[in-house]
């Protein structure tokens, strides 16, 4: 792809930053007594995700704050500083983040790029000293997350995929409610997240307003499956409390002038676990669509959207995201929580505390290893391949 057909490149470049500006006595006093207590946060990569869902939460979170910003986009920068309130001291390029380790007020960076620079993000912040928090997928190969968590052993460091769901409040009382045995025996599920990804490329007005690296093989790994086919396989681990032994794979691209070779349209796919329960999975950019329904012979426990929110989808904008639980037929309530501020937060929690975090780097890598299976499956017609943790 050209570098205009992918705008999202832009922003890893490496830039000259000016010198930090000087800031008053008292603002610094205010801002110190504000954050006393918390970790400080810096966002690797400022596009769309930071913008929207990451950033507008963060001076609203209990545990951490916004201290500062890797970005290819030294104005971008210095108007994020501006706007949040966080030292021009603490804006870093990425060719620049082992300058991280002198940055004593940043203790965790949230790392925010495309899913190939993953790995060398995370690990340039981990080398740095800091804890990392890695947006999913946590990188486009196995092999790639093994280095990962190798370089954060290394430097005592935490860690952690953004798996925000894992603490969604819908999700976990799901999980509660199936641990209960509430529809008895799990038997099946249907999981599935799809977004109209191709009606917008489709669309010149909003084609403009989308993210095009998601065209790019090499920077998202895959298609639909590398997007939001994680979601899928966390929903049916975490619902199921198991990992699946096989899997079986069908992809198909029906706009073949809007997916180049190697982005798949579509991903179908089947999860096997050893106790014979089969998750009937999706992820797709042909139409929107989410499904998250686990079945058994009481009954099934299902959540769905809420009013203009979706079953997977993240806070934005400083809102929650509004889901409903029905538990065999009967709604059950749960609050809608701004999913960033507490994922961060309990990131920090563990940090502080020195105690496991659940979405660590070896989930991401059990992850990981089952999508490698996926996309085994699919070269191979759909055979049954085994996942190998």
């Amino acid at each position: 792809m050209t570098p205009s057909a992918t705008p999202r490149r832009s922003f890893l470049k490496t830039a000259a930053f000016a010198a930090p500006a000087i800031v008053g006595l008292n603002s610094i006093v205010r801002a110190q007594t504000a954050n006393e207590g918390k970790l400080g946060v810096a966002l690797c990569g400022l596009g769309g995700f930071s913008k929207q869902s990451i950033a507008p939460e963060l001076p609203g979170a209990k545990n951490v704050y916004f201290a500062g910003a890797i970005t290819g986009d030294a104005a971008k920068g210095r108007e994020w500083a501006a706007q949040y309130g966080f030292s021009e001291k603490n804006i870093f390029s990425y060719a620049d983040m082992a300058k991280l380790a002198e940055a004593k007020d940043i203790a965790i960076v949230h790392v925010v790029t495309p899913n190939s620079l993953h790995a060398e993000h995370s690990i340039a912040a981990a080398k740095a000293g800091k804890h990392v928090m890695c947006e999913k997928p946590m990188a486009t190969s196995a092999e790639q997350c093994e280095a990962m968590i190798a370089a954060a052993q290394a430097a005592n460091v935490y860690l952690g995929v953004n798996y925000r769901l894992q603490w969604e409040p819908h999700h976990v009382k799901a999980i509660e409610a199936l641990r209960g045995g509430a529809v008895g025996d799990l038997s099946n599920g249907n999981y599935e997240f799809s977004w109209g990804y191709a009606a917008g490329l489709a669309d010149p007005v909003r084609a403009a307003t989308i993210k095009k690296w998601l065209l790019d093989p090499k920077m998202a790994g895959g298609g639909a499956m590398f997007d939001t086919g994680v979601y899928p396989v966390q929903a049916a681990c975490y619902l199921t409390g198991k990992v699946p032994v096989s899997v079986r794979a069908f992809p198909a691209t029906r706009h073949k002038d809007l997916f180049p070779e190697g982005v798949e349209e579509t991903m179908s796919f089947e999860l096997m676990f050893d106790d014979g329960f089969q998750a009937l999975c999706r992820a797709s950019y042909s139409n929107s669509f989410h499904q998250c329904t686990t079945l058994g012979p009481k009954g099934s426990v299902e959540i769905l959207p809420g009013d203009k929110g979706s079953v997977y989808g993240q806070s934005g904008g400083n809102k929650p995201n509004p889901k409903r639980l029905v538990v065999n037929k009967k709604e059950v309530p749960a609050e809608d929580t701004l999913q960033l501020a507490v994922l961060l937060d309990e990131f920090a929690k563990a940090i502080t505390s020195k105690s496991p975090f659940k979405a660590d780097g070896a989930m991401g890598l059990r992850d990981i290893r089952i999508v490698e299976a996926i996309y085994a499956s699919a070269r191979q017609g759909g055979a049954s391949v085994a996942v190998k943790l």
